[in-house]
C-alpha cells in the first residue's frame, strides 16, 4: 500500500468515526465509506475530513455516484452555500508539494480523538 492509499483509507476511517451513522437523509444505517465533497484528484481538499462525508453502501454509490446533481443540492443545503462554494474554491487551489507523511500523522491523531471519544 502507498502512502497515498494509506491516507485515503485513514480518511475513510476518521469520516466514518465521526458520523457514525449515514448522513443520507432518512438513512438511519452505520456510515461504511467516505464519500469526497469534491473530487478526491482535487488534493487541496482530498485528506480534508471537513470536505468529506459518511455514506452506508447503500447510498454511497446509488445516491451520490449516481444522481451527481441531487447529492450536491443536498450537501449545499446540509453545510449551507457559503461553506460549501468556499470548499469549492479550495478544491481547486493548485497543490505543488503534498507531504503524505504529514497528512497520514495529522489523519491518526484526528483518528485517535474519535476512538477515545
Amino acid at each position: 500500500m502507498t502512502i497515498k492509499s494509506e491516507c485515503y483509507a485513514l480518511l475513510q476511517a476518521v469520516v466514518v468515526a465521526r458520523d457514525i451513522l449515514c448522513r443520507a437523509p432518512a438513512c438511519d444505517r452505520y456510515a461504511s465509506a467516505s464519500h469526497h465533497i469534491f473530487p478526491r484528484a482535487n488534493l487541496s481538499t482530498a485528506f480534508d475530513p471537513h470536505y468529506a462525508i459518511g455514506l452506508c453502501v447503500n447510498c454511497h454509490v446509488p445516491w451520490a455516484h449516481a444522481k451527481p446533481d441531487q447529492f450536491r443540492q443536498w450537501v449545499i443545503s446540509w453545510m449551507g452555500e457559503d461553506e460549501y462554494y468556499f470548499g469549492l474554491r479550495k478544491s481547486h487551489s493548485i497543490v505543488k508539494d503534498v507531504n503524505y507523511a504529514e497528512i497520514r500523522e495529522g489523519l491518526k491523531r484526528i483518528l485517535a480523538a474519535y476512538k477515545k471519544a
